[in-house]
C-alpha cells in the first residue's frame, strides 16, 4: 500500500519513484520563485536575506553542484584513467554545508537571535555570568551550524 504523498522520505521511495521526482524538480520553470514561497511558508520568521541565501545554496545553485557531482562520477566509471574531480565534491560540499547552517538558523531567524541578545542584556543585570556564557555559546553554535548535529538515519 502506497503511503500517503508528505510521510514519503527518499529511502521509503523506489528508485523509480525518486527519479520522477527529481525529474520533476529539474523540469520545473520558475524553480528559484516556487522554492522563495516554500522557504516562506515554511520560515516565516526568516529575513529575507537568510531565505535569499538558503534558497542560492539549495535551489538556485545547489542542485548544479549535486548533478555536477553526479556527473564526475560517471565520467570516472567510464575513464577510472581520469580521477574524480575534487573540486565537483567541494562545490557540493559547500552547498550543503551553508544549507545546514541555515538549516539550524532559519527556524530562530531574525527574532530569535535578537531574543536571545536581549536575554543576555537581563543576565547581565542580574549577574548570572555562568548562564551568559551559555548563550552566547548558543549563539556562536546556531553561526557555525553546529547547534544540532545531522541526522543521517
Amino acid at each position: 500500500m502506497q503511503k500517503p504523498e508528505g510521510t514519503n522520505t527518499p529511502k521509503t521511495l523506489s528508485r523509480e519513484q525518486r527519479w520522477a521526482i527529481v525529474r520533476t524538480l529539474l523540469q520545473r520553470e520558475n524553480l528559484s520563485v516556487e522554492a522563495k514561497q516554500a522557504f516562506q511558508q515554511a520560515y516565516p520568521n526568516a529575513p529575507e536575506e537568510m531565505l535569499d541565501t538558503a534558497i542560492f545554496h539549495t535551489y538556485v545553485d545547489g542542485i548544479g553542484a549535486a548533478i555536477d557531482w553526479l556527473v564526475d562520477l560517471e565520467i570516472f566509471l567510464r575513464k577510472p584513467d581520469r580521477k574524480p574531480a575534487i573540486g565537483a565534491t567541494y562545490h557540493l560540499l559547500y552547498h550543503l554545508y551553508n544549507w545546514y547552517q541555515f538549516h539550524e538558523l532559519l527556524p530562530d531567524g531574525r527574532a530569535g537571535v535578537l531574543e536571545r541578545l536581549k536575554e543576555i542584556k537581563e543576565l547581565v543585570a542580574d549577574g548570572e555570568t555562568e548562564a551568559i556564557l551559555t548563550t552566547v555559546e548558543e549563539i556562536e553554535a546556531m553561526f557555525k551550524g553546529s547547534r544540532n548535529y545531522p541526522n543521517f538515519q
